[in-house]
């Protein structure tokens, strides 16, 4: 039996039971409720146009005013009726209170964030007739008063946020685990972890992007922040981006997750990407109202959620068994589903509360996606440990520790694909008497003289961030640097000067061959042809070794 698995379900068993406790407390107490002395109240009935009583919601689309007569006021109490106007201006007593201002934005003026009229009240104004002259917007969402009512402002945040604590739990959810998705992607991005999939960590990153984006979104759509904050504009405009940034990432986490980077997907992307931006620079400039962007949102949702229905159906059909993809797929269903019917109801009636359809959706969406995205990732964990250790093994010399010849010739393929570096040098090194040592002290010398003139090798050119040190086989080394004239007679001149100190059990002193070819002095040559030259050169150098020192290159005595 998995201890462990019991463990945690009695653990979630014992949290239930103790949420159940504190609900139990709040459902079957005495206590009186939230409405106990509340400074608000709804103010919808005996509203007249005309002489005429009026029902919410009313629509007019041309300019009109309604009156009432005002019930029992506090000077800290407001009135606020919530349409999409153009400009009002409000008379209580035959006094004029307050007027809308032309609203401006990067000095363009617009009418984005005017949504909701607020008129101060003071205690003489009881039972005091208002009347509100009222110039309609022309909406999407229809030019209709949808409500009134009598509050302060405190009071006011506090009603908005009781009757949303689903979108401000999720608020705090998506935000949270979207800066945490975005820090965990990123990190492996900046890794440029090249052996995990690279698109399971963009999938991440757009995740956690779309999380913070729809939290924004959806924190917005209650009103708390203008109600808390002010800047009702500010607001607006935040809230409109992020109504059109929230496809365009949804469209992106499901190409990574599905892994379509075709050209055709690469520039339908492109398409949706730059009609954002040059929206909002036509909004800036006041080509077109900012309000007006919602038309641009819409039409972008529809082509999302078109493409990722298809390609959620082409992954459906090509999977022959249940596998990641196809439960992706059926999430993104039920997603679409859900955010289109919240969709209907939200150009229908911006008042409605769509908002809770769209918590249900998001909330199987960032299930069911980012678990996949995690499932995904601990998978190719693991798989990067198993390949990194591969690669270790393909890629190493067991003995000296540096690159084998696969790896050398790897970054030659590298670099042959494009026009080679003008000081990309080349370097042919062999150890001289190898076959000695090993013939006269044993194999155990011959592996310390190759050890120690690895080591140089590392003191000498290590710190070049372009070079490639590696053993090519038995007393063969070779370097692949871009380096200029000056650095390469130092860290050649370095090199001599280590191998000439080292010392150990059975080697005092190192000797080499040495021979190089530089891509400035051959610019036609390929890097083969340069190694070529280098090997030479070595050759030479090791005949002038052997011809100086007077010793046989296979033995330790002196040449006749």
């Amino acid at each position: 039996m998995d201890f462990n698995f019991v463990r945690r379900l009695i653990a979630f068993a014992y949290t239930l039971l103790l949420l159940l406790f504190i609900g139990l407390g709040f459902c079957y107490t005495n206590e009186t409720n939230d409405y106990f002395r509340e400074n608000s109240m709804i103010f919808n009935d005996y509203w007249k146009v005309d002489g005429k009583i009026i029902t919410f919601p009313y629509s007019n689309n041309n300019e009109f005013t309604i009156s009432n007569t005002l019930p029992l006021v506090y000077g800290d109490q407001l009135l606020i009726i919530r349409c999409y106007y153009e400009d009002f201006t409000a008379i209580i007593n035959g006094e004029e209170i307050v007027e809308s201002r032309p609203t401006t934005l990067f000095g363009i003026s617009t009418n984005v964030g005017k949504k909701e009229i607020w008129i101060p009240l003071r205690n003489d104004y009881t039972n005091k007739e208002v009347s509100v002259r009222i110039k309609m917007q022309s909406s999407i969402y229809g030019s209709e008063l949808t409500e009134a009512f009598i509050t302060t402002r405190s009071a006011y945040g506090i009603s908005q946020l009781k009757k949303n604590v689903p979108s401000v739990v999720l608020f705090v959810l998506f935000t949270v685990t979207g800066i945490i998705e975005l820090f965990i992607s990123a990190y492996f991005i900046v890794k440029r972890a090249s052996l995990i999939r690279k698109l399971t960590f963009e999938a991440l990153f757009y995740a956690g992007c779309f999380s913070i984006i729809s939290a924004q979104w959806i924190i917005n759509e209650t009103r708390l922040p203008f109600i808390i904050f002010g800047y009702m504009t500010g607001f607006s405009v935040l809230n409109i981006i992020s109504f059109l940034l929230m496809p365009l990432l949804f469209f992106e986490l499901t190409r990574a997750l599905f892994y379509r980077v075709g050209k055709i997907d690469n520039a339908i992307d492109g398409i949706l990407a730059l009609s954002i931006a040059v929206s909002c620079l036509l909004a800036v400039k006041g080509v077109i109202d900012w309000g007006n962007l919602v038309y641009i949102a819409h039409a972008i949702d529809a082509i999302v959620m078109i493409l990722v229905g298809y390609y959620s159906y082409a992954s459906i059909r090509k999977e022959k068994k249940f596998c990641s993809r196809t439960g992706i797929a059926l999430a993104n269903g039920i997603f679409m589903v859900i955010a289109g019917i919240a969709l209907i109801q939200y150009i229908d009636n911006v008042d409605y509360n769509y908002i809770l359809l769209i918590i249900v959706g998001l909330m199987i969406f960032i299930m069911v996606q980012v678990g996949l995205i995690y499932r995904r990732i601990g998978l190719n964990v693991k798989e990067e440990k198993e390949f990194a250790q591969a690669k270790i093994f393909a890629f190493t010399d067991e003995l000296t520790k540096l690159s084998n010849r696969r790896h050398f010739y790897k970054i030659i393929d590298d670099y042959e694909k494009d026009k080679l570096p003008a000081n990309l040098t080349f370097i042919a090194i062999d150890v001289n008497r190898l076959k000695y040592y090993n013939d006269t002290y044993g194999h155990e010398a011959g592996d310390e003289l190759l050890l120690g003139t690895a080591e140089c090798l590392r003191n000498a050119f290590s710190s070049s961030s372009t070079a490639v040190i590696s053993r090519m086989g038995g007393d063969e080394f070779a370097v692949l640097l871009i380096a200029a004239p000056a650095e390469l007679k130092n860290r050649l001149s370095a090199l001599r000067l280590s191998l000439k100190k080292w010392k150990g059990k059975y080697i005092d002193g190192i000797s080499v061959a040495i021979g190089y070819a530089v891509s400035s002095a051959y610019p036609d040559e390929s890097i083969d042809e340069l190694s070529k030259i280098a090997d030479k050169e070595m050759y030479n150098d090791k005949l002038q070794f052997y011809k100086s020192s007077g010793l046989e290159r296979r033995s330790s005595s002196k040449s006749d």
